[in-house]
């Protein structure tokens, strides 16, 4: 269970706090992501008639369309736990053909020597496809590039910015923004077409396409009317107001309304964010970030609909465990910080588990299990938003 999660998510990155040593886990939050100064030969060209792009070479991808190899194409099967210790496993079908496209960007997970990660998969980076991004499938079509990411080892170093003293050589930070952007437009070339699409990010991964919508969808509108919707976990994004926030992309309020964004990152009610804490606020203060409930977008309290991998109920022969309503989440803040509050409905007698790892450190709350807490949620709000019916 624990190295499951360890592997689903880690690093922040923009917006947020950020530590300046790794905890002893060692994950940690990833550098922050601002203007590129310079990015690699080839990145972030626009669209255009047969672009040299590193995409073009289908084994620079996890998940995408036909792919041979595709870390989408996994057991998902699930077996739902209810509090009286009652079970019911449930198959997992992935869309036959569904009417949008889902592009993910994965966190800092990458065990490679810094300063960047390559472009070889390993089992961590495939793990935080199962545990954050495959199970989309049901509602969309599946892109997940592998790119240079800042990797684990490389945060402390790095964790300043995007910034280079090195004249001509870009920063580890553009390095991997320009990855993004290259699977981006190669995406975009060859696959999108006039398809609708969503982002999906968590940590270092939110931050690489919040970057992107800043710089590339923000001012676009007819990118801006295909977007679905932006599903940017664990990364602080301004809210309107603030400084960096997006201009024509507003936070999501409802789950029929599209063009928006999620955001939030998760603190147990048990221990809410501590003053140093390094989620739910704009490194730097000067504004605040969004916190969206992915189970109540008009700002209530409701219950949450997770995921975790199987270790998290011992005795389960599924690869999942589904703990419908385990968790009670609603958006809350305090002077400095916004994030979204989760409340445990164990109670004695209740055959679930009482608890679950994911807490590492005050300062970072639930940050390793920000998506596996609300997947289901989250599935369900891009089958709402793309006006796909429920599946039988």
């Amino acid at each position: 269970m624990a190295m499951g999660l360890l592997l689903s998510a880690c690093s922040s990155d923009d917006g947020t706090a950020a530590p300046t040593t790794e905890p002893t886990t060692t994950v940690g939050p990833g550098p922050e992501q601002t203007a590129a100064t310079s990015l690699p030969d080839g990145a972030g060209d626009p669209p255009g008639p047969d672009p040299v792009s590193a995409y073009d070479d289908p084994t620079n991808w996890l998940c995408r369309p036909e792919l041979t190899d595709d870390a989408c194409d996994i057991d998902l099967t699930a077996t739902l736990v209810r509090a009286d210790g009652t079970t019911e496993v449930e198959p997992f079908t992935p869309a036959t053909d569904p009417p949008i496209d889902c592009f993910y960007v994965y966190p800092t997970v990458s065990a490679d020597a810094p300063p960047n990660a390559d472009r070889s998969p390993g089992d961590e980076e495939r793990n935080v496809i199962a545990n954050q991004f495959a199970r989309f499938a049901e509602v969309c079509r599946p892109f997940a590039p592998l790119y240079r990411q800042i990797p684990v080892r490389g945060l402390a170093a790095f964790s300043g910015g995007s910034t280079t003293t090195v004249p001509g050589v870009p920063a580890p930070g553009d390095v991997a923004y320009g990855d993004v952007v290259d699977a981006w437009e190669h995406y975009l070339r060859n696959d999108g077409g006039e398809r609708p699409f969503v982002l999906i990010g968590h940590s270092q991964g939110a931050g690489h396409l919040r970057r992107l919508i800043a710089e590339r969808i923000d001012g676009d509108p007819a990118l801006r009317e295909r977007m679905v919707s932006a599903l940017l976990i664990g990364g602080g994004v301004p809210a309107p107001g603030s400084p960096g926030a997006f201009g024509n992309v507003p936070p999501c309020t409802a789950a029929d309304q599209v063009g928006c964004v999620v955001s939030y990152a998760t603190f147990d009610a048990a221990a809410p964010p501590p003053e140093n804490s390094f989620f739910g606020r704009l490194r730097g203060g000067g504004g605040r970030v969004i916190c969206t409930n992915p189970a109540d977008l008009s700002g209530g309290s409701a219950p949450l609909d997770s995921y975790y991998p199987a270790g998290a109920r011992p005795g389960t022969t599924t690869p999942f465990v589904r703990l419908e309503g385990w968790w009670n989440a609603r958006c809350a803040s305090d002077d400095r910080t916004d994030w979204l509050e989760v409340t445990s409905t164990w109670a004695p007698g209740d055959q679930r588990p009482e608890r679950l790892g994911g807490l590492l450190t005050p300062e970072w709350g639930l940050h390793l299990v920000d998506v596996n807490v609300a997947i289901g949620n989250l599935v369900e709000l891009v089958r709402t938003q793309s006006q796909q019916g429920s599946p039988d």
